[in-house]
């Protein structure tokens, strides 16, 4: 008749064979829990996809730290045996750093970019030019020196310098016809073209894409057609440099007043607007 016994941890099967005996040891089975390193890798991945998204990227570093944690423990016990997905773990562990770290870049780009666009738009520090520090004249129909959250209307054609020393001139508006039949305005609409020019008056380099600009036309909004003119305007401008680009609307059929209001960044207070008829 065979017997069971517990030996040390182990299980030994005892059974008679004529005057002998044979003993067969072995291992208990252990549970595995992948779990750890299965969440390490899902809140990595999250993360990543977060973390170099401007204002929401905190949610990245949040995931991404996470990850670290539960993929080292996912690691720690897949060496010791208790999970055997090790290789995951470790991808799990390496997405999470890359989380944290992306979401610290983007994160401090940000604020840098917000305390620039800040100390540019406050009113009483103007920059001075590039060749001396006496400030800038004001430029014809508008200057720095405006009260905060003034309204400004100008005339297109006319120029407004703002305390950070940005310059931006628009010119008159004009008929835009497409050069791709099938990127032209839908129906009886019509397109506008105009000139945007941007000097930098100012002591620092300006990134032309901070300018903001929005349109109307008849109370109406005037969509920007992203298939024509330079949507895009990605220049760097050193102090004194100066560059134009073209923006396109899309306005009604019928003649009527044209509206588009101009800041230097998200952050300015001052807000001009030039008024003319299409």
């Amino acid at each position: 008749m065979a017997e069971y016994r517990a030996q040390s941890g182990h299980y030994a099967l005892l059974g008679g064979i004529g005057e002998g005996q044979i003993m067969v040891e072995g291992e208990p089975s252990r549970a595995t829990s992948n779990g750890m390193g299965t969440a390490a890798l899902i809140l990595g991945i999250i993360g990543v996809l977060l973390a170099f998204i401007p204002i929401i990227g905190f949610f990245g570093f949040i995931l991404g730290v996470l990850a670290i944690v539960l993929g080292a423990i996912g690691i720690v016990r897949a060496h010791r045996g208790t999970a055997s997905n090790k290789v995951i773990a470790y991808v799990g562990t390496a997405l999470g750093a890359v989380a944290f770290i992306g979401s610290l870049v983007v994160f401090g780009g940000l604020m840098s970019s917000i305390d620039e666009s800040v100390r540019d738009s406050q009113v009483g520090a103007p920059r001075g030019p590039a060749s001396g520090g006496e400030p800038q004249p004001p430029a014809a129909g508008g200057s720095g020196d405006s009260a905060q959250g003034e309204v400004i209307s100008l005339a297109f054609g006319q120029s407004h310098t703002w305390p950070g020393g940005e310059t931006v001139t628009l010119a008159e508006p004009r008929a835009h016809t497409p050069d791709n039949p099938y990127s032209g305005p839908a129906g009886d609409e019509r397109q506008v073209a105009v000139d945007v020019t941007v000097r930098n008056d100012g002591d620092d380099e300006y990134d032309v894409m901070q300018t903001r600009l929005t349109a109307q036309h008849n109370g109406r909004v005037a969509q920007q057609a992203y298939t024509a003119g330079d949507p895009l305007p990605n220049v760097q401008l050193p102090p004194g440099g100066e560059t134009t680009f073209t923006t396109v609307y899309s306005v009604g059929p019928d003649p009527g007043e044209l509206q588009i209001s101009v800041q230097p960044n998200y952050f300015a207070e001052q807000t001009v607007y030039y008024r003319g008829q299409f």
